[in-house]
C-alpha cells in the first residue's frame, strides 16, 4: 500500500509541477509591472511612503534598471537620501551590465549631485575596547564589524546606537542625524565587567513540593511508598480506522474542485483576451500578458484535476478490499507558489 500511495503521490506532483512552473513566472512578471504602475500612480499623488514600498516590491519580483531609477527617485524625495545614492550606484552598476549606457549615465549623474548632500555617521570602536564576543547594534539590528571606524552615508533620523558582549554590562546612546550634511561621530566605550546577582529557587527551608503526574482524566497518578506506581491501569487510547474506499472519494471530489478552478481561469482569461484584441497592440499588452497568466493557470489546474480523477479510480479498483487502522487525509492545494494534493497521513 505504501508503495502505491508513493507512485500517485509523485504522478500528481509532476503532473502540477510542470503546468505551474510556467505560469508562476508568467505571474511574478505580471505582479512587478502592476506594482511598478502602482507605484508611479502614488508618486504622483504624493505618496511617497507608499510608493516607494510597491517600487521596492516590484524590484524584487522582477529586477530591473527602470525600476531602481524611480526607487531611487522616490527614495530621494522622501528625503532618504543615502537610500537614494545608494539605488542610483546599484543602478549605473546595472546599466553597465546590459550595456545600458543611457540609463548608466542618469544614474550616474543623479549619484553625482546627491553625494555632496548626504549625512555621514561613523561609529568607533578603539582596538583597546574590541573585547571578546563584541557586537554593535545600531536600533537592533547589527553593524558588521567591517564598518567599525569608518564614515559612511546615512538617512537622517533618530538612532540608537548600543553595544554588548558576554560577560560585559551592555551600553546604549541615542543621536539624531539630520537629513542632509550632517556629520557624527560616536565612539563605543570599553564594556565595564557584568555584575552577576545570585539567587535561590526559593524561600530557605522551602521544601521542594512532590511531582504529580497528570492522569487519563485530568488529575493525577498515585504514587505509593518507594516509588510504586498505582495499581490502577491506564486505559489504552482507542484505535481509529478508516475505510479506503474513503480516499477515493477524496480525491474525486478534489478533482472536481481543480476542474471547475480551471474553468473558472480559462473562462476569466478568454474574457481578457477579447478585451486585449479590442485595446490595440498598446494599451491591450498588459491586458494580453493577464490573459496569458490565466490561461497557464487554467491548464496547470486541468492537468492536476485530470490525474486527481485518474488516481481516483485507480484507488476504487485496486484497493476497494483494504482497510486501514491509520488516520489519512487528502486535500487539494491552490496558490501562486504551489498547485496539486495535500496528503496527511501514515502509509
Amino acid at each position: 500500500m505504501r508503495t502505491r500511495w508513493s507512485v500517485i503521490a509523485l504522478v500528481v506532483s509532476l503532473l502540477v509541477g510542470a503546468a505551474s512552473q510556467r505560469a508562476r513566472a508568467q505571474s511574478a512578471s505580471v505582479q512587478a509591472q502592476s506594482l511598478f504602475d502602482e507605484g508611479r500612480k502614488l508618486l504622483a499623488d504624493g505618496k511617497l511612503g507608499q510608493a516607494c514600498a510597491a517600487f521596492e516590491s516590484s524590484q524584487k519580483l522582477d529586477p530591473a534598471v527602470t525600476t531602481l531609477l524611480n526607487l531611487a527617485d522616490c527614495r530621494e524625495q522622501n528625503h532618504q537620501l543615502a537610500t537614494a545614492w545608494g539605488a542610483f550606484v546599484e543602478a549605473n552598476r546595472m546599466a553597465k551590465a546590459s550595456n545600458n549606457a543611457k540609463l548608466s549615465r542618469v544614474a550616474t549623474n543623479h549619484a553625482q549631485k546627491l553625494e555632496p548632500r548626504l549625512s555621514k555617521l561613523a561609529i568607533m570602536v578603539p582596538a583597546e575596547n574590541q573585547v571578546p564576543g563584541l557586537e554593535v547594534l545600531r536600533d537592533q539590528e547589527p553593524v558588521n564589524a567591517a564598518a567599525w571606524n569608518h564614515t559612511l552615508p546615512i538617512d537622517g533620523g533618530t538612532y540608537t546606537i548600543s553595544a554588548r558582549a558576554p560577560g560585559r554590562a551592555p551600553w546604549s546612546t541615542t543621536r539624531t542625524i539630520k537629513l542632509e550634511s550632517d556629520a557624527v561621530t560616536i565612539t563605543v566605550p570599553l564594556l565595564g565587567e557584568a555584575t552577576s546577582v545570585a539567587s535561590s529557587g526559593g524561600a530557605p527551608g522551602a521544601k521542594p513540593a512532590k511531582p504529580r503526574v497528570a492522569g487519563p482524566s485530568g488529575g493525577a497518578l498515585g504514587v505509593e511508598a518507594g516509588g510504586a506506581r498505582s495499581r490502577d491501569p491506564v486505559p489504552a487510547a482507542p484505535v481509529r480506522s478508516s475505510h479506503v474506499r474513503v480516499m477515493p472519494l477524496l480525491i474525486g471530489g478534489g478533482s472536481v474542485v481543480l476542474g471547475g478552478v480551471a474553468i473558472g481561469f480559462l473562462v476569466s482569461g478568454n474574457r481578457l483576451y477579447d478585451r486585449a484584441k479590442a485595446a490595440g497592440p498598446g494599451p491591450g499588452e498588459a491586458l494580453r500578458r493577464s490573459a496569458n497568466t490565466r490561461r497557464y493557470l487554467a491548464e496547470g489546474f486541468g492537468v492536476a484535476a485530470l490525474g486527481c480523477a485518474g488516481a481516483a479510480v485507480y484507488l476504487y479498483v485496486s484497493g476497494r478490499d483494504d482497510a486501514r487502522s491509520d488516520a489519512t487525509a487528502i486535500a487539494p492545494l491552490a496558490s501562486p507558489q504551489l498547485t496539486g494534493l495535500a496528503v496527511v497521513g501514515t502509509w
